[in-house]
């Protein structure tokens, strides 16, 4: 899917309107159908904000017939349908406007009808329902660099890119030669020491989202018989290392992923490029894509598997993004001793910082350094299992909206949080009883 959207279809400039042919059927309402058949093979794509049109030709009424008609439209998974009415623009052209206000799958559907009353109002038929896919502008429209295993040695020699540009990283997991994760126990929470460490890692995170870059991983799926997951379960796996998930109790290891998934997010990462997805089925995506979203909703996930028209479709709607871009070398552009992008710093934050938690076992202390460092102090009291801890903060001064970004950095680690609004999460593992964060707002 990083090669099958085309990029101008998603610039600022002019999209012809989606075509629909109405023709009445019984009584007083219409048959719906989409102009073109390409529109059935694979769903509509624009950027959040932007207006998505449809133009409407109806036949077969009479004359004076009044028609009247609306596009529904809702973002999958909501009950409520919003409605926008249907304009008449010609002798026979209706057309309707909407405009998706975020990312995501949205859900729409035409009405049509002639006289001066709706009809008895039904529910939605299934098969009368059409996909729209918005992905993130900046995404759309930015660069991808494709970056190699080098890059945590000099973290200072990075390509010259734009703000919102992409940088894609090479696997870093721990792997065995046949490139299945997983080596002495250590899994997808782990880096391969020949490649990066967590203060490496933390460096250069840090170093791309100060700067507005965006950062995308490459992802495998299939495991070793060294993975921490196969050890534990090996008769889960088949000889490919693959986890099984349609089985009983898949559910308890799909929360396994998703919960790597979170791990990598808070630490910086926004794309999770996946080489197989097929090998798991679709609800796995489905439901780990959909849970992910409700607390990080500007994530993405992206794979360049070949897949069928069908499939491709269907991953679409499971939540799967769909780019087009070239993949840039990271060769391609070097320059030892100019910045990475040129780009003005925000204001400096002043004020006060408070942190809080709804966890019991958990107590935060904040110390101010300077007029934009905080230092938090955190003190687990129950260190006996590994979780993740939802951090509230609240600023004197300023509203932390989730446009702003900040960043906060585990002392310890090295590792480095991409935070934004007012509720971020860290994880905790197993043992760690004692935190320390630097929390910088001068990005």
């Amino acid at each position: 899917m990083l090669n099958s959207m085309q990029n101008e279809n998603c610039n600022d400039g002019k999209i012809e309107p989606f075509p629909i042919l109405a023709i009445i059927d019984q009584e007083s309402k219409f048959t719906i159908f989409e102009a073109s058949e390409d529109s059935i093979l694979e769903p509509e794509i624009r950027s959040a904000g932007q207006p998505f049109s449809i133009i409407v030709h109806p036949f077969g009424y009479n004359e004076q017939d009044k028609v009247n008609g609306f596009v529904r439209w809702r973002i999958t998974g909501k009950e409520q349908w919003n409605e926008e009415p249907l304009i008449k623009t010609d002798s026979n052209k209706w057309e309707g406007s909407w405009t998706p206000p975020n990312s995501g799958t949205y859900e729409w559907n035409v009405e049509l009808w002639t006289g001066q009353n709706h009809p008895v109002r039904e529910d939605v038929n299934p098969k009368e329902v059409r996909l729209l896919k918005v992905e993130r502008k900046d995404l759309i429209l930015a660069k991808w660099f494709k970056l190699d295993k080098n890059i945590f040695r000099n973290i200072n020699r990075l390509p010259i890119a734009k703000e919102n540009d992409v940088f894609l990283l090479p696997v870093i997991f721990p792997n065995n030669q046949k490139g299945l994760i997983g080596e002495d126990g250590k899994g997808h929470y782990s880096m391969d020491n020949n490649t990066a460490d967590a203060f490496s890692f933390g460096e250069l995170t840090h170093k791309l989202a100060s700067n507005g870059i965006t950062l995308g991983m490459e992802f495998p799926i299939k495991c070793s018989s060294q993975h921490p997951f196969y050890l534990d379960d090996p008769h889960l796996f088949n000889g490919d290392g693959v986890m099984d998930l349609i089985g009983e109790g898949w559910e308890s290891r799909r929360k396994k992923w998703e919960n790597i998934f979170r791990f990598w997010i808070v630490q910086g990462v926004e794309i999770f490029s996946i080489p197989e997805i097929t090998c798991f089925p679709l609800s796995f995506w489905d439901q780990t894509i959909r849970s992910l979203k409700k607390d990080f909703p500007y994530i993405s996930f992206v794979t360049d598997e070949k897949l069928s028209d069908d499939f491709h479709n269907r991953m679409i709607s499971a939540g799967f993004s769909n780019f087009e871009t070239d993949l840039i070398n990271k060769e391609l552009t070097f320059d030892q001793h100019q910045p990475l992008v040129d780009r003005a710093h925000d204001t400096k934050i002043s004020e006060d910082l408070e942190c809080t938690t709804e966890d019991k076992n958990i107590v935060i202390k904040t110390k101010r350094l300077s007029t934009d460092q905080y230092l938090l102090n955190i003190d687990n009291k129950d260190s006996s299992n590994s979780r993740s801890v939802m951090i509230s903060i609240n600023h004197k001064s300023i509203e932390l909206s989730n446009e702003l970004i900040y960043y906060a950095r585990d002392l310890f680690n090295g590792n480095a949080y991409r935070w934004s609004g007012e509720s971020n999460e860290i994880f905790l593992r197993k043992g760690q009883g004692k935190l320390q964060f630097l929390i910088e707002f001068n990005n």
